[in-house]
């Protein structure tokens, strides 16, 4: 399997951004614009080539345009409009938004002075922002002794961390004969995070061994599940009596049941290569989007139902997310998530050290992988081999396939898939169940599969 550092597949990585080095504003201060420049020039050339040539037509040319300007510079304002960028709602402490919704921020402009001035705007934003209003460009006018938030807003077309901005911000007053210097805000850093895909899954977990929850577990307790009819004990409830079958005994029977437990599921991330190109949330997934999405989708389903749900990333970088159950903790896995990177040239990971920091043995281990690289293939056996109950998610995108170069490139491919196939079974050869990532209810026949086998 070393088809997966061929340089046929297309390597990309969409998050990379260069981070340049921190610029010193300059003071904004009013400066005068080419109006009032061309105003002065057409009054001084009027006057003077009336005093030159005897010319008093000249003088009534040049008297609008001296009286007008006068008149305007009379309200000329001597302090400068401030500008600052903040978050959309007060309570947040930054800008977050899910894919295919609006990332906004509010750009909070005080005017301190007693004359009305009109504010510029000029944002900019990744590419993966899409800019509302003109590409980001649009005015408003302030009054005298007051303020306007104004709104910087775009749709964010794929997860992680973007960047909206920078924001240049100028004023204009005295009908355009007076700016002000560029005002350049930096910008903030938007986290969109991903919209899963819907998944939800009737299906049992095995070894529930926790404290209360909604899978089936070996051991005895209260619920709905029958586990057997037992004679009756001191200290059965009478509520379990099967009356039926002690009528027909001559002896007190009960109903015993199988209590419902909650257990622990970890996703393992393998983020070691990046092949396909990403076309956000409308457009074709890359193996990065179809690994975050589906992690997305299995931990908001069980984390929500109460079960505790871990992250591990398999690549460069070793993350890791802390197990929890509840609506926040599926929250905040979703903002983990939104951090996912592929680095450009990783760190080999190692599949034994991964393995050995995993959860106990009676975890639930679910592996998103492209199957592309040896060490994700040995990480997948090695769980299986060691008795985990391992479920592995193909996150390979049917419709990437390597750029075609010469006459002999599909028959490469060809035979390159065909070698996958032959891993995929033999990964199921050796206990694990592989399936494709199909959206809603596609591991329900995998996990049932891994509920028989746990009672075999």
């Amino acid at each position: 399997m070393t088809i997966a550092r061929d340089p046929v597949l297309s390597l990309r990585t969409d998050n990379a951004r260069p981070v340049g080095p921190a610029r010193i504003e300059p003071p904004v201060t009013w400066r005068r614009t080419k109006a009032l420049t061309r105003a002065a020039a057409v009054t001084a050339v009027c006057l003077l080539a009336a005093v030159a040539f005897g010319r008093v037509d000249l003088v009534l040319i040049a008297a609008p345009f001296a009286i007008g300007t006068v008149l305007l510079l009379q309200q000329r304002p001597t302090r400068v409009p401030h500008a600052r960028l903040a978050p959309l709602e007060s309570t947040a402490d930054d800008l977050t938004c899910a894919e295919g919704a609006t990332a906004a921020a509010r750009v909070v402009v005080a005017n301190p002075d007693a004359a009305a001035v009109t504010t510029l705007v000029t944002a900019a934003a990744d590419p993966w922002i899409e800019l509302h209003t003109g590409k980001g460009d649009f005015a408003e006018r302030i009054g005298p002794a007051s303020g306007r938030d104004l709104v910087v807003a775009g749709t964010a077309r794929r997860w992680g961390e973007h960047h909206l901005g920078p924001v240049h911000v100028r004023s204009i007053a005295c009908g355009g004969l007076l700016e002000t210097t560029v005002q350049r805000l930096p910008g903030a850093t938007v986290w969109v995070l991903p919209v899963p895909d819907w998944f939800e899954s009737a299906e049992s977990l095995p070894f529930a061994d926790g404290v209360t929850g909604v899978h089936r577990s070996r051991r005895g307790g209260d619920s709905g599940e029958l586990a057997e009819v037992r004679r009756y004990q001191p200290g059965d409830r009478l509520r379990r009596i099967d009356w039926r079958t002690s009528m027909r005994t001559q002896e007190l029977y009960v109903n015993a049941t199988l209590s419902e437990r909650d257990t622990d599921v970890t996703l393992i991330l393998d983020l070691q290569v990046e092949a396909g190109v990403s076309g956000g949330v409308d457009g074709a997934a890359s193996i990065a989007d179809l690994t975050v999405r589906a992690a997305g989708a299995v931990a908001s389903h069980y984390a929500l139902q109460g079960d505790r749900t871990s992250c591990v990333e398999f690549g460069a970088r070793g993350r890791r997310m802390r197990p929890g159950a509840g609506r926040r903790h599926a929250a905040a896995t979703l903002r983990w998530l939104a951090s996912v990177e592929v680095p450009p040239d990783p760190i080999p990971p190692s599949p034994e050290l991964l393995r050995r920091q995993l959860a106990g043995q009676r975890s639930l281990n679910v592996v998103f992988t492209p199957l592309l690289t040896d060490r994700s293939i040995a990480l997948v056996a090695s769980l299986a081999r060691a008795g985990r109950p391992v479920l592995c998610v193909d996150t390979l995108p049917p419709h990437v396939s390597p750029p075609r170069r010469t006459h002999w490139t599909p028959y490469a491919e060809r035979l390159w898939r065909l070698s996958r196939d032959n891993t995929v079974m033999e990964l199921r050869d050796l206990g694990v169940a592989v399936e494709p990532w199909r959206g809603s209810a596609s591991l329900d026949t995998v996990l049932a599969e891994l509920n028989r086998r746990r009672y075999r």
